[in-house]
């Protein structure tokens, strides 16, 4: 376990536990693949790609085939279990859901185009823009599925005058 993760708590459950009573409540079964996934991403605070993800579930549960982490992956996401975001021109990235983390709300992610420096804001920053597409477009805007890009204090700080 990543020392870094959070450690289950009686007022914050391990979220493999709480996501697996989610799977069993919505029908679905519950595998391998899919408890491995779940494990990985609770056990780190960063985004991984599925190449990731397939890497460390190998070492845990060697001879799990890597389309089958991408089906585990879909299922999960499906669930509304784990979130997939496109961070740029990056692989997209997984991470549990914000609900399986004890987050109310779920988490905007901010990328530097310079560093690469990712981080999280909360997603009712983009409401007004929200509540816009959907009063004038019938549009229901998901803000975890992309990160929005631009550039971080510290970078914005030292780029030149020319290319702001």
């Amino acid at each position: 376990m990543d020392p870094a993760a959070p450690h289950p708590t009686p007022s914050h459950p391990d979220p493999v536990d709480e996501a697996v009573r989610r799977i069993r409540a919505h029908g679905e079964r519950v595998t391998i693949a899919r408890t491995a996934v779940l494990r990985v991403l609770a056990d780190t605070e960063s985004y991984l790609t599925a190449d990731q993800i397939f890497v460390r579930v190998n070492r845990a549960a060697p001879g799990v085939h890597r389309t089958t982490i991408y089906r585990a992956l879909d299922a999960l996401e499906r669930l509304g279990l784990v979130v997939q975001t496109r961070m740029g021109q990056d692989a997209a990235a997984y991470q549990l859901s914000a609900s399986l983390l004890g987050d109310a709300e779920p988490r905007l992610h901010v990328v530097c185009r310079t560093c690469g420096r990712v981080d999280e804001v909360a997603a009712d920053l983009l409401a007004d823009v929200a509540k816009r597409l959907t009063t004038e477009h019938g549009f229901t805007l998901d803000p975890t599925a992309v990160a929005l890009t631009g550039h971080c204090g510290a970078c914005a700080a030292v780029r030149s005058p020319l290319t702001r």
